[in-house]
């Protein structure tokens, strides 16, 4: 179970996105939320700071890092892709209407 919390947060990914080696993803985040809530976590880590093992930990933030540009996560290729009710001919569900002076709907 530790081994499954520790990868995840290291990870940063998804629960959900536990490798199955781990055990159940649901269980990996309902353990780590429970001893987070207890405080289990704050003693762990106060104790492995007084022996000295987290005193060479250095954490990176990730603004500092530089990438490419093409890193950024946008999307490339062709322009937007056409709706998919239009691309199979199907009929458009409203009408656009407009209100007379009369107060009466009109279809415009």
């Amino acid at each position: 179970m530790i081994s499954g919390i520790i990868h995840m947060l290291k990870c940063g990914g998804r629960w959900a996105d536990c490798p199955s080696d781990y055990g159940p993803a649901t269980t990996i985040y309902n353990r780590w939320n429970r001893w987070s809530r207890r405080g289990i976590w704050t003693r762990i880590l106060a104790a492995l700071t007084e022996e000295g093992w987290i005193a060479e930990t250095a954490q990176i933030d990730s603004s500092y890092i530089k990438a490419h540009r093409c890193a950024g996560g946008a999307k490339g290729g062709r322009g937007p892709m056409p709706l998919a009710s239009r691309a199979a001919g199907g009929r458009r569900r409203s009408m656009p209407l407009s209100m007379s002076s009369a107060g009466r709907f009109a279809l415009s």
